[in-house]
């Protein structure tokens, strides 16, 4: 009997596929103030429990669906899988179950943009595009839908890997690696060895440049690159003088000219170029490429413009919740905001065992000032106080404020956490609308 482990979304999108498909279940949380009255009700004849998994279980258990929050290497875990028990998770689940195409995306940053503008240009050159994974829908949701899909496109955690070993993808890519998720993860070399499983069974891998010795790709792969540099290759993608202006394209190609395209920061180029990678195996026209991004504004509290008021942007990057991204937020933007301006970061959070030196040298680059709340903010202080002027506060709303004060007419106010959010906001998307609201309320809009 199949074990569904950790009922949030991802453990309720297992409950509806595995009910459709007839097979019998129990359903566990490891929160033992878990509300389970709901899906009680919605499941009468499924056994729930939280806290602890009842003993009496354990002889029924033929296989776990492993909810991407729990670790596969918690001892109950490993106590059910010396038992011999089959762990998954819905990503495998899925894999088991389609038959089209698949194209996979995962990185430390910048996935769920990719996998937008993927599903984009496939949509834009006619297929049915099924999108779902980390970025919101779940995969099995999709699954269930009663549109028949050509196409898959899927954003997959570093956690939904480690129990995915059967998925086959046309194009397949890991974005780039940054230190993430250091409190899960014995070290770097662990959190890479889970997000290169995607690379395991896929017809196209789409490498970014620079990360192939870190990537460990076997020789036999056939390879694609992305990069911001020209192309020396038929098989890169990068940025292109032509008409001494600057394009995106391939070797030679130049496909797409940069004053053309709604969004074309260095790290929007990078997700742009990754994303026609990636659709490399269905011979689009670029005419889909130049259409698509020609209107795409990018994704909410994701370097999101939330108003411009008396020469200042006040720009929503929540879902920096990593130093990676938070890193090529400062970078990006700090090009554009010199020599004019300079950035008020605000930040913290949780920081997920994160290492955050590797923001000084942007930090003192481009930063006017560093405002610093959340629950880490004293650990963030204390590596970033000699960076440029750092001022420490309770929550958001003080952090606006602080910011208000500090703010030139030139400058960017960018909150950017370099954080997990769950200490103070419900998920990043709360954090980024709360900012909004903070922000607006102090400007007197």
């Amino acid at each position: 009997m199949d074990l569904v482990a950790g009922l949030g979304q991802t453990g309720q999108s297992v409950m509806r596929y595995l009910q459709a498909s007839g097979e019998p279940m129990l359903a566990f949380d490891t929160r033992p103030d878990f509300d389970i009255s709901q899906l009680q009700e919605d499941y009468p004849k499924v056994l729930f429990a939280t806290g602890e998994l009842p003993k009496a279980w354990h002889k029924w258990i033929t296989r776990v669906v492993l909810s991407p929050g729990i670790c596969k290497r918690d001892a109950w875990v490993l106590a059910l899988q010396e038992r011999g028990v089959e762990v998954v998770g819905d990503i495998e689940l899925f894999a088991r179950a389609v038959s089209q195409p698949v194209v996979a995306i995962t990185g430390s940053n910048g996935k769920s943009t990719v996998t937008t503008l993927v599903g984009d240009f496939l949509s834009a050159a006619g297929y049915r595009v099924g999108v779902g994974g980390n970025i919101g829908r779940p995969a099995l949701d999709v699954l269930l839908d009663d549109c028949e899909c050509d196409v898959y496109v899927l954003e997959l955690s570093s956690f939904q890997l480690e129990t995915t070993y059967s998925l086959h993808s046309t194009a397949s890519t890991v974005l780039n690696i940054s230190e993430d998720h250091m409190d899960r993860y014995a070290g770097l070399d662990d959190y890479i060895q889970a997000k290169t499983i995607v690379y395991s069974d896929t017809e196209l891998a789409v490498v970014p440049k620079g990360y192939e010795s870190q990537l460990w790709l076997t020789k036999q792969l056939k390879k694609v690159y992305f990069g911001l540099e020209m192309p020396q290759a038929d098989n890169e993608y990068g940025v292109l003088t032509h008409d001494q202006q600057a394009w995106l394209g391939r070797g030679n190609q130049a496909w797409l000219n940069l004053n053309e395209i709604a969004l074309n920061a260095p790290h929007h180029q990078l997700n742009a170029l990754a994303a026609m990678a990636l659709c490399e195996p269905f011979d689009l026209p670029v005419g889909v490429f130049q259409q698509v991004l020609a209107n795409f504004r990018g994704l909410a509290h994701r370097t999101q413009l939330v108003v411009e008021h008396a020469g200042v942007e006040w720009i929503d990057d929540s879902k920096g919740t990593n130093v990676g991204a938070s890193l090529s937020a400062l970078q990006s933007l700090g090009q554009q905001v010199l020599p004019e301006g300079r950035i008020i970061l605000l930040a913290g959070g949780v920081g997920k065992g994160a290492d955050f030196s590797d923001l000084k040298p942007a930090i003192q680059t481009y930063a006017r000032a560093l405002v610093l709340f959340g629950r880490d903010a004293n650990i963030m202080h204390q590596t970033l106080s000699d960076s440029t002027d750092c001022y420490l506060v309770e929550n958001l709303q003080q952090a606006v404020r602080q910011a208000q004060k500090l703010a030139k007419p030139g400058d960017i106010v960018l909150l950017s956490p370099a954080c997990a959010s769950f200490d103070q906001f419900k998920n990043y998307q709360d954090r980024g609308e709360q900012f909004s609201l903070e922000v607006k309320k102090a400007l007197g809009l």
